[in-house]
Parts: structure tokens; C-alpha cells; sequence
């Protein structure tokens, strides 16, 4: 009878990482009970600041043609909000489950040092792109809005998750093939 080997214990990333994750999923649960309890307040707000700046928006002054500009406009910016939301709650889970393999894999200190903290820097800053995306809606329409959050947050965070993603899968594929 052969005795199986001892699973390969766990290790808990930095008491930091939790700490980051866990407060994304706290903003994500405080996010979702403000856009429900302010959700009128929110609207009026965004709607006010878009008929404050006809041009950007494309307005024209016919109030068919603007009412289904506006309407679009809110609707993106209540699905801003809500992909906060989601993705904040997500993430935090997501990078709670990402560095306790980083931490258990990456033997090399250096190396499971920089994945961690690519896998928690761009798992919390990633979802706070939908944040800036509705915040900007309002003052630089709906298609600059995007641009600008996507350079500022979504690229450099997302791009960060992605590269440590890979770097672990192809340190588990690593450990797979030479144990």
C-alpha cells in the first residue's frame, strides 16, 4: 500500500491583500445600498448636469430627440454604477482566491511578492473605472467618458490583473510539469 502524499498546505496572502480585498467588497455593498436609496437623487443630478452641457451631449433643443439622448445617457450611467457594483464585489473575492494560490505557488520571494500585488492593485482599481465612467458621463458624454476611463483605469488596472494572471498560470504549468 502506497501512502499519498501530504496535500500542499495553503498559505494566506499578506494580511494587506485581504484587508484591500475585503474593503472592495464592502465599498461594492455600500455602492449597491446608495444607488438604491439615492437612486432619484443620482438621476437628477446626471440629468441636470447633461442639460447643463447641451453640446457635449448632442442636444438639440426638440424635446423627442433630446429625451432619448438623455434617456440612453442615464441608462449607461446607472449601469456604471451598478457594474461598480458588481465588479468591486467580484474582485475582492477574485483576488482573495488568486494570491492564496500566488502565495502557496510562487516559491521565488520576489516574484510571488510582484504577483500578489499586480493581482490586488488591479483587482481593486479595475472596478473603480465604472465608477469614473459614470461620474464623467454627466460633463463628457457618454462615448469621452468611456475613453478616459478606460486609459486611466480600465487599461493599466485590467492589463495589471492579466499580466499576473498569466505569470501564475504559467507557474502552476511550471509546477505541473517539474513538481
Amino acid at each position: 500500500m502506497t501512502v499519498a502524499a501530504e496535500p500542499h498546505p495553503w498559505r494566506v496572502p499578506p494580511r494587506w491583500v485581504l484587508l484591500v480585498a475585503v474593503l472592495s467588497i464592502v465599498c461594492a455593498e455600500v455602492a449597491g445600498a446608495s444607488m438604491a436609496r439615492f437612486k432619484v437623487e443620482l438621476t437628477r443630478w446626471a440629468r441636470d448636469a447633461m442639460l447643463a452641457r447641451p453640446a457635449v451631449h448632442g442636444l438639440v433643443g426638440v424635446r423627442d430627440v433630446d429625451e432619448r439622448i438623455l434617456d440612453e445617457a442615464l441608462v449607461k450611467f446607472d449601469a456604471g454604477l451598478r457594474l461598480f457594483h458588481m465588479h468591486a464585489e467580484g474582485m475582492g473575492l477574485v483576488i482573495i482566491a488568486t494570491t492564496m494560490v500566488a502565495a502557496t505557488v510562487a516559491r521565488a520571494g520576489v516574484a510571488r511578492r510582484v504577483i500578489i500585488a499586480l493581482l490586488t492593485t488591479g483587482g481593486a482599481g479595475y472596478p473603480v473605472g465604472y465608477l469614473v465612467w459614470s461620474a464623467l458621463i454627466p460633463a463628457y458624454g457618454l462615448e469621452r467618458a468611456k475613453t478616459i476611463a478606460e486609459w486611466l483605469v480600465w487599461i493599466p488596472f485590467g492589463s495589471a490583473t492579466i499580466v499576473a494572471l498569466w505569470w501564475l498560470t504559467g507557474l502552476i504549468a511550471l509546477r505541473m510539469i517539474r513538481p
